[in-house]
């Protein structure tokens, strides 16, 4: 990145996008402003706010697997993200510069919604292992 002070079409070095639009991802699906707040927080206490943006995003028209995180030059998405790996993303990806891969989401080019029983559960959503309790409360500090 460019020395402070410096011109440069880089402003920031990373850019880090969390869905808190519409219902699903803020809301149904998970906790997307919790990510969006705990992402931020977390770049804040690792001295990165100079260095990395945590921005809200709007749909990124992939209902159902949400919360989305995205982290660009890299473009790097990131699926079911929960405030608890918020941690994890700063840790490895942010200062470690090591995508998070048991939160990688990979699809096919375009929309991937997913579409919704009656009980508005998304149809088709992969599970994840659950972290264990004790995993997340250190993930979480």
């Amino acid at each position: 990145m460019a020395e402070s002070g410096e011109v440069t079409e880089q402003i920031w070095e990373r850019h880090v996008f969390v869905c808190t639009s519409g219902d699903w991802c803020p809301q149904v699906d998970g906790d997307g402003v919790g990510v969006h707040a705990t992402l931020k927080r977390l770049v804040a206490e690792a001295g990165l706010k100079d260095r990395v943006r945590v921005n809200h995003s709007g749909c990124l028209d992939q209902c159902g697997h949400g919360p989305m995180v995205v982290v660009y030059p890299e473009s790097v998405w990131y699926w079911g993200v929960q405030p608890e790996d918020a941690s994890t993303i700063v840790q490895e990806h942010l200062i470690g510069g090591v995508p998070v891969e048991r939160l990688r989401y990979r699809n096919h080019p375009g929309k991937n919604k997913l579409p919704r029983d009656e009980e508005k559960r998304p149809i088709g959503r992969p599970s994840r292992p659950k972290l264990s309790l004790r995993r997340a409360r250190r993930q979480s500090r």
